[in-house]
């Protein structure tokens, strides 16, 4: 028999982030009332997959494959995957078409995004005006944030942040209350040309685009900071979580 509660696909990275994609993700869905669970990429099973889950996460990992999006590698371009990139590409397509609520979480918002024809920076420093945006060349930083996340300690170590502007009327002020809050900053690609139906809701002061929502019906919403673990700096963040259940719940 179903549990009542909405549950969750979370599609991750299998290259580099070991016990944590079993983890990182999931916790602040559970935390939220979902039950989350990883998606297969067995060959031809997306839409009986789909006809199961109640929401889909895209979670974080390697770089797009620029072709993907009309563009050559730069000498910048991080590890690739593009196994993955054509499973959740597909992913995408069919949780939009099916009114699925749909959450991403940095690599996951850059999906979205190509998914509906956007493209991507390959490097912020290719931009001279987000030179200075907050990054961690290596993920030094970022293993030492991952390791205490999946030890499930409290403390967070230091790592890159910075301030975000909220577009008030979308569904991330809807949930943080504010105006203006703090992210996390490890990534090194953003979202250059927008996709299709897409709008930002938050930005840094650089310009650097950290969370996108559709317009369409339906609960799109992917930020660019690493949101499943922004709750454990500041508990606001859990109520996106709360948000995407809630209308993962609503869909059922």
């Amino acid at each position: 028999m179903r549990s009542g509660k909405p549950v969750i696909g979370c599609s991750v990275g299998y290259h580099d982030f070991g016990d944590y994609q079993g983890v990182g993700f999931q916790r602040p869905i559970s935390m939220a009332g979902g039950i989350p669970l990883i998606l297969s990429r067995v060959e031809g099973a997306t839409d009986e997959t789909l006809d199961v889950l109640d929401g889909v996460v895209i979670g974080g990992g390697r770089d797009i494959d620029p072709t993907r999006y009309g563009q050559q590698p730069h000498e910048l371009l991080g590890a690739l995957d593009p196994l993955r990139d054509a499973f959740e590409l597909e992913v995408v397509e069919r949780t939009l078409e099916r009114g699925v609520p749909l959450l991403g979480m940095c690599r996951g918002i850059q999906v979205i995004n190509v998914a509906l024809g956007g493209t991507l920076v390959q490097d912020v420093s290719l931009r001279s005006e987000w030179e200075g945006h907050p990054t961690d060349r290596g993920w030094h930083r970022w293993k030492e944030v991952e390791r205490s996340s999946v030890e499930g300690r409290p403390d967070v170590p230091d790592h890159p942040r910075h301030a975000m502007s909220v577009e008030r009327g979308s569904r991330l002020h809807d949930a943080l209350g504010v105006d203006e809050i703090e992210v996390d900053s490890f990534h090194h690609q953003a979202i250059d040309r927008l996709g299709e139906g897409l709008v930002v809701t938050g930005v840094a002061p650089d310009g650097v685009i950290e969370v996108i929502e559709r317009e369409a019906d339906g609960y799109v919403l992917g930020t660019q900071f690493e949101l499943q673990e922004e709750w454990r700096v500041d508990g606001r963040f859990l109520d996106i979580f709360r948000q995407f259940v809630q209308a993962a719940s609503d869909s059922r």
